[in-house]
Order: structure tokens, then sequence, then C-alpha cells
């Protein structure tokens, strides 16, 4: 269990690496996890930084560099959102595998694949929960000012 935790542990701080630069001035990052969305024809896979006031989406390649420019939301921007845990809303999500977090802003729609049930901590480590934890939270704060 010590390998996975030290590549959880090594995931954790390059996702933290990636998003520091993309920090205003006097901003905190609260917490970073890692998200798939599957296309018709590939996988884009999407750091993800939770700020006290906005997200920052990432997309990197598979040697986690960035790929295009990050997108920034803020809870305004979002007009809804949605966590499927195959069906179950957020509880069957919190203990499902694996599930779908849906968020719908004015310029897109990203549909994305995120560990759950807490296998995100069991592979990816504490930091993988604890940003999935603040992402939720952050959506569910976005959803009351709608």
């Amino acid at each position: 269990m010590g390998w996975i935790q030290d590549k959880a542990a090594q995931a954790d701080q390059m996702y933290r690496a990636l998003m520091t630069p993309l920090l205003a001035p006097n901003e905190r990052l609260l917490g970073v996890c890692q998200a798939t969305q599957s296309t018709s024809f590939s996988n884009k896979i999407f750091v993800i930084g939770v700020m006290p006031d906005r997200v920052v989406l990432v997309q990197v390649d598979r040697k986690f560099q960035m790929k295009g420019s990050p997108i920034s939301l803020r809870r305004e921007d979002i007009t809804k959102s949605s966590v499927d845990g195959f069906g179950g809303g957020l509880a069957q999500f919190l203990s499902a595998e694996l599930g779908d977090i849906r968020v719908d802003t004015a310029s897109g729609i990203y549909k994305l694949k995120i560990l759950g049930g807490g296998m995100d901590q069991a592979l990816t480590g504490q930091g993988q929960l604890n940003g999935k934890t603040r992402f939720l939270e952050f959506l569910a704060s976005a959803r009351r000012i709608h």
C-alpha cells in the first residue's frame, strides 16, 4: 500500500504545481482532483482546482502537461450541475466506485467521471478525496445562487 500512497502524493503535488501559477494574487487553492471526460472518439483528462470563488479546469495530456487554455468558472457561470452515482445521486456517488459530475455553463457542458466511494482515497490518496469534496461543495453552493 505504501507504493500507492507515494504515487498518490506525487499526483497531488503535480496537480498543485499545475494550478499554482493560475492563482490570482492572494487566492488560495482549496483542493485539486482529476477527472475524465469521454467523447465520441477520445477521453480528455482534466485537473480541477478549487479556489474560494472559482474552479479551474485544465485539460492535460498523458504526461500531465497543459493542453489549451484553462477554463475558469465562477458560481454564477454554472447554470446547472448534477452528481450521479449510476442513478442514485450524491448518496450513491459517494458509495459507488465511479460516478458522473455534470456541469452546465453558457459556454459548454462538462460531463466528468471521477472516482467515488472511497476508491479515490484508496487509489489516488487523501488529496483527491479532499479535492473532490471541495469541488462538490463548490457546485452545491453554485446551485444555491440560481
